[in-house]
């Protein structure tokens, strides 16, 4: 075999380990895993990346590995791409579970419509509380904050050398915490403010009986929701952006990266 072809043969396995990691990312990441993005222009990117990347990083791989070590490391390579990616992807779920929740309070439920770019059912609220937050971690460079980290790991935990340990446990539960309270913090003034207006139209139903509360609160109802949340939009840039930054440090910190 020419030298040039065996060269080749033994960096093959090395490339994939990295291209597997950061393929991880993409799957799960927000932005980068979104369906509007056609495949082949995340496939094209993530080889792009890897290629950048591979350089430096070749040092780590021994010259020789087997095939079962090959295929054991692509698995932990993945999870340490899809750990980095879904710690970001549950924070825009938190996100949109405080506007399912406001939604479901007003009653607009029942205005749930079919997504084609996700393939699923969606809480008009809890979408619009999900754009804002994307188009915040857009607008402040998220998606570069992710790529470092990631790129920063490869230093912190080098090809091949991932094991699960507690570290992972904490880290998610760390950002399902961050997520379901940003997600009540959200939704908070918007409920309260329902629950007051709820209140107020028993007290009518019980002094005017006459008065048709189902037909006039579902209406009320709802434009009490969409102004409190947009209010609530409004004044929320702040923590949005602290959650953001905070699920990133905490992916550093337990990945054993230096925080940015």
């Amino acid at each position: 075999m020419p030298w040039g072809a065996l060269e080749v043969m033994q960096t093959l396995p090395a490339f994939a380990l990295v291209l597997v990691r950061l393929s991880g990312l993409m799957l799960v990441a927000p932005v980068f895993s979104s369906p509007v993005i056609p495949l082949r222009v995340r496939a094209a990117l993530t080889m792009v990346l890897a290629a950048m990347v591979f350089p430096l990083v070749r040092v780590q791989v021994p010259g020789e590995l087997s095939l079962g070590a090959v295929l054991t490391g692509a698995v932990a390579e993945l999870a340490v791409g899809a750990c980095i990616g879904l710690s970001m992807g549950l924070l825009l779920v938190g996100v949109e579970l405080g506007g399912m929740l406001t939604g479901m309070q007003a009653g607009l439920g029942i205005g749930e419509v079919f997504d084609p770019t996700l393939g699923r059912d969606v809480n008009l609220l809890g979408q619009l509380f999900n754009l804002v937050l994307m188009l915040l971690f857009l607008g402040l460079g998220g998606h570069r904050a992710l790529l470092r980290a990631l790129l920063d790991s490869y230093s912190a935990v080098p090809l091949l050398s991932f094991t699960g340990n507690e570290s992972v446990v904490v880290l998610f539960t760390e950002v399902l915490t961050a997520a379901f309270v940003l997600a009540l913090r959200l939704a908070a003034p918007a409920l309260i403010a329902l629950f007051l207006m709820t209140t107020t139209l028993a007290f009518l139903s019980r002094t005017m009986p006459q008065l048709n509360i189902l037909t006039v609160g579902f209406t009320i109802k709802g434009f009490v929701a969409l102004g409190v949340a947009g209010l609530t939009l409004g004044v929320a840039g702040d923590l949005l952006i602290g959650s953001v930054w905070e699920v990133l440090d905490s992916v550093r910190v337990h990945f054993g990266m230096a925080t940015a």
